[in-house]
């Protein structure tokens, strides 16, 4: 990369590795290939993703990205990442190589929140263990990089999710017309703007949208040649799993070759080095090109090309003899990293997650099909009449449920943040309930959840719902209380399909859809009639109304959970706290104005609600500002709305009498009991909770 200005700040994290020669294996022409001086870090990651798969997931049956001899996939690939990240990324590193080995449709189901099918047909405790430890796994993952950098994490993680979603609906069998074709399809199949995301978060880059436009044209053949070169490289294992599989067809260049131009493995392989390096000098010629033009003042951008550069002979350096491509060395590259392990320089590696797991041990969004959640959604719909030619000769007409449905199918495809899904996955992973009724579950909470959320929209006059319009705004509010009255009983037959379901599992839903409906009643009742209601009859209400919900779910978990010793686990103070830290923490962004994009500026004022911050500042403050703040309630109240003037002068006496400031002190509290409560129920089975971690990191104010 002769035309990027040597980058000393980034350079001193790695060493220049000499070479006879100014290729690699045919590859890589005056490209310099460095190699990190933490590499001990780098497999340290490895490791330790490998014991945690072990632990949570089940046996590792293929070599990951350690290389004793060239050096670890990350060291050499990723040069200039910062040494305090360099366990981390390798860790994730890792994590891919087991992803692409052995759970790629489980961890797709994981991630991806629209896959098309995430149901398993095993329920045996060993594929429970496998699904629910994948996100263990992937929880403790993401804790991580949020604890360590949340801006660029979420890079990563947008990244990760637009992979998954983009190879999930690619057919790998499908026939390659031409290299063009292909090398779009394995710029995505091969992860490399993944690995490009990830060497961004190692150096802690961030690039503007601007910025990233303006490198899309400039990256693109970097792209192609790690993917390629990782197809040379990787041929001879796929080749040979390949004669002994039932497959016809390969996802590699050196196959194409081979079947276009009809030739053996040997003049294939050189066809794809020749295009491969072609990829390459075509790099550094659009990086030259970009450098004295566009990119002739941006440093930043400069040093991201120049460190995106030493992937290419980083990749095939580390593909020479790394035992995932050459399961012949197996052995030796086993003892060879065992014993560098033990002279490398030792640290003692602890992340912010461990020291997030310690403090607490001291103090104490994905869908289970795309299927319609209405059982009737598959009924044929008619403009005219859904009583068949047929049913009326007869005389016996039926009615079709297309009215009925259309409200719950409206709301159901809507934007979800699936928060009730994720809790449901992260109590799974201490009751290991199988697949089957976690899917079930599931489905009981968004069909109760979206009940709930078309009744309360009627009940607070409110017009939008998820930046949508609200759903009795577009069908109107008979049919949408019909609908939602019906999803209710739906509701209560997906309980009686849960295995184990006994007389329990009902009585439990009848006593939670109880407190749910005496919860919301009061909060329309003290909406209705202007009533201020004191704090703990405001957190008794949140404890039935939001909270009903959450527990319901955790007592049909606990109910039907396989094992009697994970009955007693005590989850339902937990369970609460989560609930009102759910409703409070709500009450607190709707009074702020990153939440209206959603709901609407302030729309609690426009409803007339008394939320947390609002009745602490009409029972807290001096009888002036109490008195004008009851009148521009009465106004709102009145009109039906309230203007922005008047919501901003609300917003000034909020702050003004230190409500809003004791709504975040009060999060911060309940915070603490859920941080307390899951070091508890952690204690007490032996199992650290990295997805309710994460679920409860992403939820904090």
């Amino acid at each position: 990369m002769q035309s990027i200005a040597p980058c000393p700040e980034e350079d001193q994290f790695s060493a220049l590795v000499p070479r006879d020669t100014s290729d690699l294996h045919g590859f890589c022409h005056g490209y310099p290939l460095r190699r990190h001086k933490s590499e001990h870090k780098a497999n340290e990651g490895s490791l330790q993703l490998r014991a945690d798969w072990e632990k949570y997931v089940g046996p590792i049956e293929r070599w990951g990205s350690c290389n004793p001899w060239e050096g670890h996939f990350g060291a050499v690939v990723l040069p200039c990442c910062r040494p305090e990240r360099m366990a981390i990324v390798n860790y994730i590193f890792e994590y891919a190589f087991m992803y692409d080995n052995v759970v790629e449709s489980a961890a797709k189901s994981t991630i991806n929140a629209h896959a098309d099918d995430i149901a398993l047909d095993e329920t045996e405790y060993r594929t429970v263990r496998s699904v629910t430890g994948t996100k263990q796994v992937q929880s403790k993952m993401l804790l991580e990089l949020f604890a360590i950098d949340s801006t660029c994490a979420q890079v990563v993680l947008d990244s990760w999710k637009t992979m998954i979603n983009t190879t999930a609906t690619k057919d790998k069998t499908r026939a390659f017309r031409d290299w063009e074709e292909y090398v779009d399809y394995r710029i995505i199949d091969t992860g490399a703007p993944f690995v490009d995301m990830l060497m961004r978060f190692g150096m802690g880059f961030v690039l503007t949208s601007e910025e990233q436009a303006s490198i899309e044209p400039v990256v693109r053949p970097c792209y192609a040649a790690l993917g390629l070169a990782n197809d040379y490289f990787s041929f001879d294992v796929e080749w040979e799993e390949f004669q002994h599989s039932a497959e016809t067809t390969m996802t590699n260049a050196v196959w194409l070759c081979m079947h276009w131009h009809g030739v053996d493995v040997p003049a294939a392989k050189e066809m794809v080095r020749q295009v491969t390096t072609n990829f390459e000098r075509e790099f550094q010629q659009r990086v030259a090109e970009y450098i004295a033009g566009d990119g002739r003042e941006n440093r930043k951008v400069q040093v991201y090309l120049r460190a995106l550069g030493y992937q290419i002979p980083g990749n095939v350096a580390w593909s020479l003899r790394c035992p995932r491509y050459h399961p012949h060395l197996v052995q030796e590259a086993g003892r060879l990293l065992e014993e560098s392990m033990q002279t490398a320089s030792d640290e003692g590696y602890e992340s912010p997650v461990q020291e997030h797991v310690k403090r607490a041990s001291v103090s104490e969004e994905s869908e289970s099909s795309d299927s319609s959640v209405w059982s009737g959604a598959n009924s044929p719909r008619s403009s005219i009449s859904s009583a068949s030619e047929e049913e009326r000769e007869g005389g016996e007409v039926k009615l079709g449920s297309e009215h009925l449905s259309s409200p719950a199918e409206y709301i159901a495809a809507l934007p979800s943040k699936g928060v009730r899904e994720a809790f449901i996955d992260a109590l799974n992973v201490w009751l290991m309930l199988p697949d089957r009724q976690v899917t079930l579950l599931k489905s009981i909470a968004k069909t109760l959840h979206n009940a709930s959320l078309m009744l309360d929209d009627i009940e607070d006059s409110s017009p939008l719902r998820r930046g949508q319009p609200a759903t009795h705004t577009v069908y109107g509010v008979g049919p949408t209380i019909n609908s939602a009255n019906y999803l209710l009983l739906q509701a209560l037959d997906e309980v009686r399909g849960l295995e184990e379901c006994d007389r329990q599992c009902l009585d439990i839903y009848s006593e939670e859809m109880r407190n749910l409906f005496t919860g919301q009643s009061h909060d329309v009742y003290w909406t209705r009639e202007a009533v201020c209601p004191a704090e703990a009859e405001y957190m008794e209400m949140i404890r039935q109304k939001t909270g009903g919900l959450f527990r319901l779910l955790a007592r049909l978990m606990i109910a039907t959970a396989p094992a009697q010793r994970n009955r007693d686990i005590p989850l339902l103070p937990l369970i609460d706290n989560l609930g009102e830290y759910f409703q409070i923490r709500d009450d607190y962004k709707n009074l702020t104005e990153e939440y209206t994009d959603q709901k609407g500026f302030c729309e609690d004022l426009d409803e007339g609600k008394f939320s947390f911050p609002l009745l602490h500042a009409l029972r807290a403050q001096e009888q002036e500002k109490n008195d004008q703040l009851w009148k521009m309630l009465e106004q709102g109240r009145a009109a039906g709305t309230m203007d922005v003037a008047m919501k901003r002068r609300v917003l000034d006496i909020l702050h003004e009498s230190g409500s809003m400031e004791y709504t975040r002190k009060t999060l911060q509290r309940i915070m603490g009991e859920i941080h307390g409560g899951m070091g508890r129920v952690e204690r007490q089975t032996g199992c650290v909770n990295w997805v309710l971690r994460l679920l409860v990191m992403r939820l904090e104010v």
